[in-house]
């Protein structure tokens, strides 16, 4: 297999109604960002998102300069109604995961400035070759129906923004998650046999820490995979996978950027769409948007197409300018 089309993933789009309590919360309690801000056209949103979504405002967030681990934010014109937020047992897109060095000071600052979590946070542990580590998470309820996931792992592995700025009580986006029905299909999507990503953690396990933390039934097995660039360093996608799924409600169809709110998609950069291409028609995906070029605020100037993974996931794919396949 060549070198790698896709690193890990470039930014977490988030459809909201309103920038306001997004900038508070990710800038303004977080430390992100906003680098580049804009409209997207009419006729560069329809290709990549669809008709009717017209003209669609965009912010750009990153974390100390940070290349991957970002945020989309787009401006949904007429959102439904319903904004919820998506259960961990629910299939397609749920948290985007965040570290924290302080994970208790972080729920207190966040609940006192008015965002409420589903849970304190809790300690579970996972298996990690042959032994197990523990991980403290806790999941804030975030406005539109986004779940940010706080993580304040026992061995926090190296972060662009905490490399930047050591200081930084908070990175940039350390994990996207989503829920699938296809795990071994979503897994092929992503690794070797399609965009080149390294698949370097894949266990199922239970937690009791999980079930409270989580709000899972007693006994839930859960699959799960890390998926990343090779040697870790930018955003990772968390796959997961509850066989026999007892209560999950399928948000796929709810979960289309610029059109939903919420976690709604990713953006990935590749060196090399056309290949990007390629490949993930060759393990399954559907190309929603065929490759167009165009300057927005979210991708700069770039080739940019759009599929969805085998699974039903949102991808955006760009190829900057100036960057040969």
């Amino acid at each position: 297999m060549s070198d790698p089309l896709v690193g890990g993933v470039t930014a977490a789009v988030v459809g909201v109604s309103d920038f306001a309590p997004h900038l508070d919360l990710f800038c303004g309690q977080l430390g992100f960002e906003v680098t580049a801000e804009g409209t997207v056209p009419a006729e560069d949103a329809t290709r990549l998102w669809g008709a009717g979504v017209g003209p669609v405002e965009a912010k750009l967030l990153t974390a100390a300069g940070a290349a991957s681990g970002r945020i989309h934010l787009v401006r949904v014109g007429e959102p439904p109604a319903d904004a919820e937020h998506p259960h961990t047992l629910d299939l397609g897109l749920a948290g985007i995961d965040v570290y924290t060095k302080d994970i208790e000071a972080t729920h207190d600052q966040l609940v006192a400035a008015g965002y409420p979590w589903a849970s304190r946070p809790a300690t579970f542990e996972v298996p990690l070759g042959n032994k197990v580590v523990p991980v403290t998470e806790g999941f804030c309820l975030a406005p539109d129906g986004t779940d940010v996931v706080f993580v304040q792992p026992a061995n926090a592995r190296d972060t662009a923004a905490w490399d930047a700025d050591p200081a930084r009580p908070y990175t940039e986006l350390t994990s996207v998650v989503c829920h699938v029905p296809d795990f071994d299909a979503e897994l092929r999507f992503w690794g070797a046999e399609g965009l080149g990503m390294s698949v370097w953690y894949d266990v199922e396990f239970s937690s009791p820490g999980l079930e409270a933390m989580a709000d899972l039934p007693a006994g839930t097995r859960m699959r799960l995979a890390f998926v990343s660039a090779a040697d870790g360093s930018t955003a990772r996608i968390e796959i997961t996978h509850v066989a026999d799924n007892p209560r999950g409600v399928d948000r796929r169809a709810r979960q289309r950027p610029a059109r939903n709110l919420g976690h709604t998609g990713w953006s990935v950069r590749t060196r090399d769409l056309d290949q990007a291409l390629a490949r993930a028609t060759a393990s399954g995906a559907t190309v929603t948007c065929a490759p167009f070029e165009a300057t927005t605020p979210l991708h700069g100037t770039a080739r940019i197409a759009a599929v969805d993974t085998p699974n039903g996931i949102a991808v955006e794919l760009f190829q900057p300018a100036g960057r040969a396949g």
